[in-house]
């Protein structure tokens, strides 16, 4: 409702998606990372990880003509909602040589983040260019352990959003994560 507002990022767990339904009708860019959470689904008649597809295809469903799904190839489940999408689709995998990744890169210039000799690499068909390696990349100076998929499917977001590898690149370079701040109470 504010004008101001130019994009927003919303995370919808399945559970939210069964209770609550989507915040929104269309999306540009829709993130599937992974089918889990099925065990916590009783109440919405989800009994296991199968039934997941019905549940989060619902974001891929909502693309638009002009956005991206971005998926993680390296769940076969995930990668299966491919075709469901409206928009283009943005792979992503640690694993180069997935089955999901080749044959999407050889089907119309597929693109797919992917990993390479410890390097981030943004792959539109046979054409690759290399982001940065996984240490220049993470999320602030300060994560210990990166999450690697989270850093894949991130940059794929961005990528989808067409915005240019040098400033991805930059932008997960410099982040540094808001510290919740510590306030002492009087005593």
């Amino acid at each position: 409702m504010n004008q101001m507002v130019q994009a927003a990022v919303i995370e919808n767990d399945a559970c939210t998606i069964l209770r609550d339904g989507l915040a929104y009708d269309r999306c540009q860019v829709g993130v599937v990372t992974d089918m889990d959470g099925a065990e916590n689904l009783a109440e919405f008649d989800i009994q296991n990880r199968e039934q997941m597809t019905k549940v989060l295809r619902t974001q891929v469903d909502v693309v638009l003509d002009g956005g991206a799904a971005v998926l993680n190839a390296a769940d076969p489940q995930v990668a299966a909602l491919a075709p469901l999408c409206d928009g283009d689709v943005v792979l992503y995998a640690q694993d180069a040589s997935l089955p999901a990744i080749v044959e999407h890169r050889a089907r119309d210039q597929g693109r797919a983040v992917l990993v390479r000799n410890s390097r981030v690499v943004l792959a539109t068909g046979n054409a690759e260019h290399v982001l940065g390696t996984l240490t220049e990349l993470t999320f602030g100076r300060n994560a210990l352990v990166p999450d690697t998929n989270a850093l894949l499917a991130a940059i794929g977001a961005a990528w989808a959003l067409d915005i240019a590898p040098d400033l991805i690149g930059a932008g997960i370079k410099t982040f540094e994560p808001e510290l919740p701040s510590v306030s002492t109470l009087p005593t």
